[in-house]
């Protein structure tokens, strides 16, 4: 009877041994995923709100009587851009806008003419997609003629084959845009989709540009009204 008490109770501590360490197999089994699952999200960067918003102006120096031209890019927090984004401009110091609410187009941009009509230091609120952001102007009184032609891309970096979008405006002296003018655009070594093409009745052209297979500097150049203008793109 004694020895069968005592099988009974080997028999039992051996079956919780098992217990116990199926417990503690399976518990680190478990850890491991959930450790596994946590580092997989590690790295998962969206665009700050200072790239999702970009707006870019022709100058900052102005003159009363003479207008500044924005071009605003609007993208989600993954990059990709946004169309049909409502985008409101406002100044602080008079002054009037092409129209002070539009809408992106297909390419997720806008392109909107400032006229101030006070001296002194302006500053042009943008707001699109709930982030805002600032341009400060510094409005003179004197008169100056404009230059015909402006160019301006989404970014000043893009990657190895991605794409950027390109948008163009020329205006008069006066810096009012032109309907229909004829713009011509080149690059050093990426391609551009419309290399040519007419401004719409706000003055603007916009195509995109795809950058090339390897690392370096591209420029490019828009030429429209017997004037040109560059940017460089930094392709990484």
């Amino acid at each position: 009877m004694r020895r069968i008490k005592l099988l009974l109770n080997r028999n039992l501590f051996i079956f919780f041994f098992i217990c116990l360490c199926t417990f503690f197999v399976t518990g680190c089994k478990d850890g491991d995923n959930s450790h596994s699952y946590t580092s997989s999200l590690i790295g998962m960067n969206g665009y700050s709100q200072e790239e999702q918003l970009i707006v870019q102006a022709s100058h900052q120096v102005c003159f009363v009587g003479n207008s500044v031209s924005f071009a605003v890019t609007c993208r989600n927090n993954a990059g990709s851009l946004l169309k049909d984004v409502e985008v409101l401009f406002n100044s602080d110091n008079g002054g009037t806008f092409s129209d002070s609410s539009v809408r992106t187009n297909d390419l997720g941009t806008v392109g909107v003419t400032f006229t101030p009509s006070n001296a002194g230091t302006t500053k042009i609120s943008i707001a699109a997609n709930g982030i805002n952001k600032d341009i400060t102007l510094q409005v003179y009184p004197s008169n100056e003629v404009t230059k015909p032609c402006y160019i301006y891309v989404s970014s000043d970096s893009v990657k190895m084959a991605k794409t950027l979008t390109v948008q163009v405006f020329v205006c008069n002296s006066s810096g009012t845009g032109i309907k229909d003018a004829e713009v011509n655009i080149q690059c050093d070594y990426g391609t551009i989709a419309s290399p040519k093409g007419n401004t719409d009745e706000f003055g603007w052209y916009s195509t995109v540009y795809t950058a090339p297979d390897e690392v370096g500097v591209d420029v490019i150049t828009a030429m429209s009204q017997g004037s040109t203008s560059s940017v460089n793109v930094s392709v990484q």
